[in-house]
């Protein structure tokens, strides 16, 4: 269980300080209305004294009040119907009076300074209550709005980006406060960015194959035209033989990348030696340097063993390398050098080659679909590096480029020893 976050501090202290106002008030308007609880001494006096005064006399009564040890703000009196003081000390402002007569049957008024328990001044009765009852309230109004207003722009947002519109922000729309919510905002903007940039590749993606796939149709196309205005063209034929194989590499390409970017978790996957995979791939990349006059050499390390998927990363080695061959330089060699980090355990790879290299501001971008230089419109359809670079993170690896010093490019890889769980 995670520890409790700000928001659950916030609503703590708020619940707490309202509990807290509405005791305090309540003791306050208690203590401040003039209402004190009853003296169960005083009680007993006055009880006694009425007695004593309606059995015995004024003179029983007037002993009692002479023993009596009264505090300086309590003072009992017996007064006669003239208002003269026959017993006890002398009341000014009685808070309790009340009428005796006592056995000689005459009529006394025993008066006190303070008022018996059960004859006090009343209460203030339901208004602590009330008044607690008023600043709960309040609180859970601010507390309720608290909380709500932040979710009503969380909820216009994720209808603003239902719509389409991605450009929604909802951040900036919580002004100061630091909690959870605004955690919560800042991944719903996150997600409405990622999503803008999945859809702005889709619609590149798709711009980029109907491109790809409309010159080779045009071209098939001009072909067959030529072929029914001169059935004896046979040039023809062969040309059209050539765009219809350049199609489905194309569509074999963008099959493998759908494959590597839509469910990577379905592909299956085999215990296999990274370093025997790569010998292969080196051998039959001799054949294709070897008619350009340079050679692919590799510098390998002990076998690496890990459970990845063989033919997509067959796919991203043989990639990298023939891409290399490609540019590199005539009477050059492309170097692949293998070595397993001793701190980390992930098998390094590194290919190497002596061509013009790649523009500094390209060397993330080569890793995106249908990525091409400008003096190389004709070179392949710019797929094998994007498939390369997501094999290599569907298998949590990196793949990098960078220009040589000495010229050339070197693209990186890095592939962690996966076993079987």
């Amino acid at each position: 269980m995670s520890k409790p976050g700000r928001l659950f501090w916030k609503l703590f202290l708020a619940f707490w300080l309202a509990t807290s106002l509405t005791f305090f008030v309540g003791i306050c308007i208690v203590t401040f209305s003039g209402s004190r609880p009853g003296d169960p001494h005083l009680d007993t006096i006055l009880t006694s004294e009425v007695h004593l005064l309606q059995e015995f006399g004024v003179e029983a009564g007037k002993q009692l009040l002479s023993v009596w040890k009264h505090p300086d703000d309590q003072a009992i009196g017996v007064y006669d119907r003239s208002g003269q003081l026959l017993a006890g000390s002398q009341v000014l402002q009685p808070a309790f009076q009340r009428t005796v007569t006592s056995k000689d049957g005459v009529e006394l008024t025993l008066r006190s300074t303070r008022a018996p328990g059960n004859e006090g001044e009343r209460g203030p009765g339901a208004m602590p209550l009330v008044i607690g009852t008023v600043m709960s309230a309040l609180f859970s109004g601010y507390m309720a709005f608290y909380l709500t207003w932040p979710l009503a722009f969380l909820r216009r947002a994720m209808s603003d980006v239902a719509q389409g519109r991605f450009g929604t922000r909802v951040k900036p729309m919580m002004g100061g406060r630091r909690d959870e919510i605004v955690d919560l905002a800042e991944d719903c903007d996150r997600m409405a960015n990622q999503l803008r940039l999945l859809v702005d590749a889709q619609q590149n993606l798709l711009h980029d194959i109907s491109h790809e796939l409309r010159s080779p149709l045009t071209r098939m196309q001009a072909a067959i035209g030529l072929l029914h205005q001169d059935p004896g063209r046979q040039e023809m034929v062969g040309r059209i033989e050539r765009e219809s194989v350049r199609m489905d590499t194309l569509i074999e390409a963008l099959l493998t990348l759908a494959r590597v970017q839509g469910r990577p978790e379905s592909i299956e996957r085999e215990t296999v030696d990274i370093l025997e995979l790569l010998a292969l791939i080196v051998e039959d990349a001799q054949f294709e340097a070897g008619i350009k006059q340079c050679r692919v050499t590799l510098q390998g390390c002990p076998p690496f063993l890990t459970r990845v998927s063989g033919e997509l990363l067959y796919r991203c080695f043989e990639n990298v390398i023939r891409n290399a061959v490609r540019y590199t330089a005539t009477q050059t060699e492309v170097r692949v050098q293998a070595r397993i980090d001793p701190d980390t355990g992930c098998l390094n790879v590194r290919i190497s080659d002596r061509g013009p290299g790649v523009e500094q501001h390209r060397l993330k971008s080569i890793f995106q679909p249908f990525e091409r230089g400008v003096s190389e419109p004709g070179a392949g359809f710019g797929l094998g590096l994007a498939i390369a670079s997501r094999a290599v993170e569907m298998h949590g690896g990196t793949i990098v480029a960078r220009n040589q010093p000495s010229g050339g490019l070197t693209v990186e890889i890095n592939l962690p020893r996966n076993r079987a769980s």
